[in-house]
């Protein structure tokens, strides 16, 4: 009695080995359980047992279940099978006859099948317990790696994502760690790669965004990972999608979700490109200073933002623009130069003309070089002859000794006349006047003075004075006695200033009697 009594209990315990300690009682009865605990089978003949499974094949005195090597025996009254019987559950026990391992069915009952219990149950969980999910999930990845059934996998792989998405939906604060595991748990459930793909980018979002807050904070950490779970965020757009990245930027995490592959790739790149921006950015001076830099490093760093590079030169170009004052000369020229390059020449110009109007406004009231220095500018850069003249006149007040400023007048058309310099229409008109003509010619014309006249022939050989008419007349005559040349009458009325020519003869023509007279002032 005692030893029945012993081997019930090692059955009792063997059996309990082979259905195990899972919540799914109804898997410890299946086919695939049972057929993997065949090392125990020897230590199970006789002992009931209930097993579940699909049926492969059965006539009148026997079936078998599908990958289940021994054949299963009707020992009782049992339902006769038809192809309507796809499932069944059998209760009876293992038996060895004539040396073969074989089981006596003493009942069986037809079970819905695989694909219709699965519906079943997922009408039963709550939708929003991820473990419901998952445990249904197990039992048909379970069954449909055992039966190599496609369509049961495919279920299967659903549940288990819908158990993912419930547990992301409960997540109340999203953490990056809970999103990577997540992420993790999606892979180990071989689900679509674009899930664990989804969570792993929150995670790195979550993560750049607390960065972010955080005074002083290193990004390369977040950089590196990026970078290690997204390889081909370092690699350069061919062409920016501007419109598509800007809705990106606006809500990564809701536009990441919804993107195709190809479109993700792009959104990666743009949220690496924002990691090295923050990075590049943090050296930007006040005022964008040194904005020519930071687009060099752009340039280098995120070859497809040329625009992105133009707005911080432009920053830069701001910046010199209006502290035009404090810039030396070389400097402005080439600031001028770059905004010629783009195509500005109005900044161009007007670069150089503040510069030059500020060094104007800095000169001291005595100082004749600065003066000239600036109308030196004035001429080459902006051209401004009527300013530069200006400055140049006010240095010949301050300096009049300067060899500098007589001759860049000079090359201005201007000309000093009896300590006034007269402009280039009052040189021409001097120029043009018939007395200088004359005395630049040496000759004599009607109207010349005393001086004049000395300067054009020098002093005369003889000097004759006589009064007639109320008027004061001299006869200068040119050449020694018996041979002279010219004789010009010179005549002042009493109220007059100064003597002035009114008659010109040539000596030999008066000689023989006749005296032409060139020119008569009345």
């Amino acid at each position: 009695m005692i030893q029945r009594l012993i081997r019930t209990c090692c059955l009792f315990l063997v059996c309990l080995s082979l259905i195990g300690t899972g919540d799914i009682f109804a898997a410890d009865r299946s086919i695939q359980n049972f057929v993997s605990q065949r090392e125990q089978w020897n230590k199970l003949l006789g002992v009931t047992q209930t097993l579940e499974g699909r049926v492969s094949t059965y006539n009148s005195l026997s079936m078998r279940f599908r990958n289940c090597p021994i054949p299963f025996y009707f020992a009782g009254k049992v339902p006769r099978l038809d192809d309507s019987f796809q499932n069944v559950e059998v209760t009876g026990q293992l038996a060895r006859e004539n040396g073969r391992l074989l089981f006596k069915i003493t009942s069986l009952k037809k079970l819905p099948g695989d694909l219709e219990h699965f519906v079943t149950e997922q009408s039963k969980i709550d939708l929003s317990d991820p473990r419901d999910w998952y445990e249904l999930a197990k039992w048909g990845q379970q069954r449909a790696e055992f039966y190599n059934d496609e369509e049961l996998k495919q279920k299967a792989l659903n549940a288990f994502r819908r158990g993912v998405e419930a547990e992301y939906s409960q997540l109340r604060i999203k953490q990056p760690e809970n999103l990577m595991k997540l992420a993790e748990k999606a892979e180990e459930f071989k689900l679509d790669p674009r899930l664990a793909e989804a969570y792993r980018h929150e995670a790195l979002v979550l993560e750049w965004e607390q960065l972010k807050k955080q005074k002083g904070s290193n990004a390369d950490p977040v950089r590196a990972q990026l970078i290690k779970l997204f390889p081909k965020s370092i690699t350069p757009l061919k062409a920016d999608q501007p419109a598509e990245r800007k809705r990106y930027l606006a809500d990564q995490v809701a536009e990441f979700q919804k993107a195709n592959p190809e479109q993700r790739q792009r959104m990666v790149r743009w949220f690496y490109s924002q990691i090295v921006l923050d990075q590049i950015l943090k050296g930007l001076a006040e005022g964008g200073s040194n904005g020519f830099k930071i687009a060099a490093d752009i340039k280098k760093q995120l070859p497809e933002r040329p625009d992105l590079a133009r707005q911080y030169e432009q920053m830069q170009l701001s910046f010199d623009f209006h502290r035009i004052d404090e810039l030396p000369r070389q400097y402005v020229l080439d600031l001028a130069k770059e905004y010629q390059q783009r195509g500005d020449q109005t900044k161009a110009k007007q670069t150089l003309e503040n510069w030059v109007e500020a060094r104007r406004k800095k000169l001291e009231p005595g100082d004749a070089d600065g003066r000239v220095s600036v109308a030196r500018d004035l001429m080459e850069l902006t051209g401004n002859r009527p300013g530069a003249v200006k400055l140049l006149l006010q240095a010949w007040e301050l300096n009049p000794k300067s060899a500098e400023t007589a001759a860049m007048l000079g090359r201005l058309g201007y000309m000093l006349h009896e300590n006034k310099w007269l402009d280039p229409q009052e040189v021409k008109e001097f120029r043009d006047d018939p007395i200088r003509k004359a005395i630049r010619n040496g000759t004599v014309v009607a109207g010349m003075n005393r001086d004049q006249v000395k300067k054009a022939l020098g002093a005369p050989t003889q000097v004759g004075r006589s009064i007639s008419g109320g008027a004061i007349n001299e006869l200068w005559i040119y050449g020694e006695a018996g041979n002279q040349g010219l004789i010009i009458q010179l005549s002042r009325k009493q109220r007059a200033d100064e003597f002035k020519v009114i008659r010109i003869k040539n000596a030999a023509a008066a000689a023989g009697g006749i005296v032409p007279e060139t020119s008569t002032i009345e």
